[in-house]
């Protein structure tokens, strides 16, 4: 009778804490006014190699990572900079598609810090390189939670100077990881709009 007492208010507790509506979300855009040469640019595949070593960890909480996080994110933001309007941005198929005909790599690029390179191999004034340290699900029988956490610089490509940059944490209940991830690109890029106008 006490094991069953106790597994109810296990149970009620676990329940509780799933169902907080609670959201944690910081988001900060550093921004350098003073350079408004940038017409075009281009978003790289985000750094994921933190996350791609943990495809899965937990036991009775198991957080899964999304395998394809770095071509998503760029995706995601490269859709949100294009409804901006400010600046004429590659697809990223364009982008896959010049890098390809140069014989280059675009990991290696970004890695390299390569700004100048990628420029001149894309055509574009400044590129968008970024790191995730969280893109994925956390989630038990009666809980589930999607977590978003990732760093986006805007770097130009010719004076390699940043422009402006991002910093996101963001994680809320019962959300797919895919759909947070949109909303906290599009809430940075609007944080990121207000500041330049």
């Amino acid at each position: 009778m006490i094991r069953q007492i106790g597994l109810v208010i296990l149970s009620m507790a676990v329940l509780c804490v799933g169902c907080k509506t609670i959201s944690v979300s910081t988001i900060n855009v550093n921004l350098d006014p003073s350079d408004r040469s940038v017409k075009t640019l281009a978003v790289m595949r985000f750094d994921d190699k933190l996350i791609q070593d943990e495809a899965v960890k937990g036991l009775i909480l198991k957080t899964i990572s999304n395998p394809d996080a770095g071509e998503m994110l760029a995706d995601i933001m490269t859709d949100e900079l294009h409804r901006w309007g400010k600046y004429r941005i590659l697809s990223r198929s364009e982008v896959k598609n010049k890098i390809k005909t140069s014989d280059a790599k675009e990991e290696e690029l970004v890695k390299l810090k390569d700004y100048a390179a990628l420029g001149k191999i894309l055509n574009v004034d400044a590129v968008v390189i970024g790191k995730i340290y969280k893109f994925g699900l956390s989630n038990m029988t009666v809980y589930q939670r999607g977590n978003v956490s990732f760093t986006a610089e805007c770097i130009d490509t010719n004076k390699g100077k940043m422009l402006w940059s991002m910093e996101t944490n963001e994680s809320a209940p019962y959300k797919d990881e895919v759909d947070l991830a949109i909303k906290v690109v599009k809430e940075a890029v609007e944080k990121l709009k207000k500041e330049t106008e």
